[in-house]
């Protein structure tokens, strides 16, 4: 069942790698994450990535989905990233301080993170006082259990 939470944060830099995303292509996801896995980027990111429990998101590794510009435009950039300063051939991402709506959802990769974008798009949004705010969306893998996932939808007040 995924649970929602609304939470202020502050500003934060992310670095990592990036890839397009051409539209709806949940694969194209997929495919990322695990050339990422396999060419060495996760473990890297890992090893440069903030104290978890110091870090604004509470993850060592997290996707980046730069949607700000335009939020209705689903082509955009993606990135896999940790909380670290700008280092060598990884481009750095400056995250807002916002209000995110944060949807948690427990289950097995890829669909546990689906349903929770599920719920936060079709479901909760529409009925909410809030819209979505002109920031990057994330998707955050907290350290302390393999089986939880977080959407962060960045929100503001509609009126």
């Amino acid at each position: 069942m995924v649970e929602v939470r609304i939470e202020q944060k502050p500003a934060f830099v992310v670095s990592g790698q990036k890839t397009w995303i051409s539209g709806q292509d949940n694969e194209l996801f997929g495919r990322f994450w695990e050339a990422a896995h396999r060419d060495g980027l996760v473990d890297r990111l890992k090893a440069l990535s903030a104290d978890p429990a110091f870090s604004v998101t509470g993850a060592q590794v997290f996707g980046v989905s730069c949607v700000g510009a335009d939020p209705t435009d689903r082509a955009f950039d993606f990135f896999i990233a940790s909380e670290c300063e700008p280092v060598d051939d990884l481009e750095a991402v400056h995250i807002p301080a916002c209000t995110w709506a944060i949807f948690s959802n427990r289950g097995t990769l890829p669909m546990s993170l689906i349903e929770a974008e599920i719920t936060a798009f079709a479901e909760w949004l529409p009925a909410s006082v809030y819209r979505h705010a002109h920031a990057p969306e994330l998707e955050v893998y907290p350290g302390r259990d393999d089986a939880l996932v977080e959407f962060w939808l960045p929100v503001e007040p509609k009126y």
